[in-house]
């Protein structure tokens, strides 16, 4: 079986936690750069000529880090939100954007006595589960947002972390995907849960019992989680998942989720753009990573919105909602909201990593075993070569090792998936699963040759 993504330009992100930091991926650099601690936020300062330039790195309590580095966003810390709603976003500096997490912290009283189940890899549980395809998005004729919200609200859950009973519990959204009762959401959502051993609420829409849900499985590096919730009597109401790889820039898009808590909330907007690449800074424990091929919204998202599905002019999901960006300089970056540039991860995508997690607890990382850099449309020709991911070196012993690639080797295709650049070979290895035999078509002096990979998993 394989997976479905659309491709997207790569980019570069340092993960930072606590105490240590480590590289998640390398491939074609881009300036994104961040953290996340104890809610601080990120924005550029003016260095000492008041011009803009250098940025520094500082705790929660705004003072200057430890490094003491130049060119790093200055964090300054998230005030307290207003009655009822936290104020914890995440954010990330880019220069003049700053991508941030949709996670929010609602109010709540305390929760005791209850446990998160946590299913890890029990292959015996679960038969394989095959989720269904739905129609090609439109791009003209659509289904008004009123018909769309009525049928789509029902699966739309509001999912609850959790709290000590003083600063309350971080809130976010899902989507149910099966009438038997799986859910699909982000794994920040329910990180903080994990990491604190809290249970995770799950309350349907129009309901006011909050149910435990049990979670399936998780994987941090594609920001994916699966949740399950007993059915009892009638089967669930279960959304419809669509196709991401129809939609075109400026396809119109339904947003449903609970921002701020507020619970079955829908927003609309259109596809600004396809295949972007926006950090995801570490949370909850786990390490950050980058969501691949992301798709841009200026649908309104707002904190407590992740999770929650993006839908098409047929009212299918086509996209998880998973961050925002915020303008840098807006020192109440607890009340920060959506400024019009939302991103969400492809269902084709997050399709597949569901699919994997449902059936075995977990999800896997195929690769080819190289460190590659972009080579550019405007590249090529100006060098008289080809696009694609020109190899830099290759993992000693990995699958391109085997194969026979070397550095200087500009990878044009793998399988039938065509590689424009580092994030394209990255996509396109994930279509695919662990042991995969597939060919490799690149380019070595010129001349076009073609060898069989086997695909392997990556590790850490």
């Amino acid at each position: 079986m394989k997976r479905t993504a659309p491709p997207g330009r790569p980019g570069a992100v340092r993960r930072r936690s606590a105490g240590s930091s480590s590289d998640l991926l390398s491939a074609e650099p881009e300036s994104f750069t961040g953290t996340r601690d104890n809610g601080a936020c990120s924005s550029a300062s003016a260095g000492a000529d008041g011009k803009p330039g250098a940025q520094r790195w500082s705790g929660a309590d705004g003072t200057l880090g430890a490094d003491g580095q130049a060119g790093r966003p200055l964090l300054r810390p998230a005030p307290a939100g207003g009655p009822g709603v936290g104020g914890r976003p995440v954010l990330l500096g880019v220069r003049l954007l700053v991508v941030c997490l949709i996670a929010a912290a609602l109010a709540g009283g305390a929760v005791s006595g209850l446990i998160v189940a946590i299913l890890t890899g029990d292959t015996s549980v679960n038969p394989v589960k095959t989720l269904s395809v739905g129609s090609a998005a439109p791009t003209t004729d659509r289904t008004s947002v009123a018909a769309i919200a009525a049928a789509v609200l029902p699966t739309v859950v509001t999912i609850d972390v959790g709290g000590n009973g003083t600063d309350g519990g971080d809130t976010g959204s899902g989507v149910i995907i099966s009438t038997d009762g799986y859910i699909l959401t982000n794994n920040h959502v329910i990180a903080p849960a994990v990491a604190s051993g809290s249970p995770i609420m799950v309350t349907r829409y129009q309901e006011f019992e909050r149910v435990q849900a049990q979670l399936v499985g998780r994987d941090p590096q594609t920001d994916i989680a699966v949740l399950r919730i007993p059915v009892t009597g009638s089967p669930l109401p279960a959304a419809t998942l669509g196709q991401s790889g129809s939609l075109v820039v400026g396809a119109p898009v339904v947003a449903v989720g609970a921002p701020l808590g507020l619970s079955g909330t829908v927003t609309t907007g259109v596809v600004s753009a396809l295949d972007r690449n926006p950090p995801v800074p570490a949370t909850g424990g786990d390490a950050g990573t980058v969501l691949i091929g992301a798709i841009q919204v200026d649908a309104a998202l707002n904190p407590g919105n992740s999770g929650g599905p993006l839908l098409d002019g047929l009212g299918q999901v086509v996209g998880l909602n998973a961050a925002i960006a915020a303008v840098p300089g807006h020192e109440d970056q607890g009340q920060s909201g959506s400024i019009g540039v939302g991103f969400a991860i492809p269902i084709d995508f997050a399709r597949s990593v569901a699919q994997e997690i449902i059936s075995t607890g977990r999800a896997t990382h195929p690769y080819v075993g190289t460190a590659t850099a972009t080579i550019t449309e405007g590249e090529a020709k100006a060098s008289g070569g080809v696009p694609g991911a020109r190899v830099i070196s290759v993992t000693p012993d990995g699958a391109a090792a085997r194969a026979g690639l070397r550095g200087g080797d500009v990878i044009t295709r793998l399988d039938v998936s065509a590689i424009r650049g580092t994030n394209d070979l990255n996509v396109a290895a994930r279509l695919h699963r662990v042991g995969d035999r597939v060919p490799v078509t690149y380019v070595r002096d010129g001349a076009t040759r073609t060898t069989q990979l086997t695909l392997q998993e990556q590790r850490g």
